[in-house]
C-alpha cells in the first residue's frame, strides 16, 4: 500500500514498476508446454536415432552431410497477449488479428566448414 499512496494513477504506476522489474530481469511472458513423454525417454530416442543415423551413413565423408531446417518467419505478427486495464476491452480491429508469413531455409554441414 505504501508504494501506491500518492500516485496520480495507482494501476499505472504499479503496472510501469512491474514491466520494468520484468525486463530489467530478462522476464517475458511465455504459454507453458508440456511434453509427451519424460526427458530420459526423449534422450534415448535420439540416442538410438543417431545411432541408426550413423551405422547407415558411416561410409559418406562427413563433409558430404548437410543439415537442413525449414522454419516459418512471421512479420507485422500482432501480439498473443496484450496488456489491458482491469476492467478495459481488450478487443482490437480485425486487421490487428492477422500477420504474413515466410519460408526460411537454413542449413549447415556437418564438418562447420564454409562455403556450403
Amino acid at each position: 500500500d505504501t508504494y501506491v499512496d500518492g500516485k496520480v494513477d495507482p494501476y499505472k504506476s504499479l503496472l510501469r514498476l512491474c514491466q520494468s522489474f520484468a525486463v530489467h530481469h530478462r522476464f517475458s511472458q511465455r504459454v507453458p508446454c508440456y511434453t509427451k513423454l519424460p526427458e530420459l525417454d526423449m534422450a534415448l530416442i535420439r540416442n538410438d536415432f543417431a545411432a541408426t543415423f550413423w551405422n547407415k551413413y558411416n561410409d559418406h565423408n562427413i563433409r558430404d552431410i548437410i543439415n537442413a531446417d525449414e522454419t516459418a518467419v512471421y512479420y507485422e505478427m500482432p501480439p498473443g497477449k496484450i496488456w489491458v486495464e482491469v476492467g478495459k476491452s481488450s478487443k482490437v480491429d480485425v486487421a490487428q488479428k492477422h500477420s504474413d508469413r515466410l519460408t526460411a531455409m537454413f542449413y549447415c554441414r556437418a564438418d562447420g566448414m564454409l562455403p556450403m
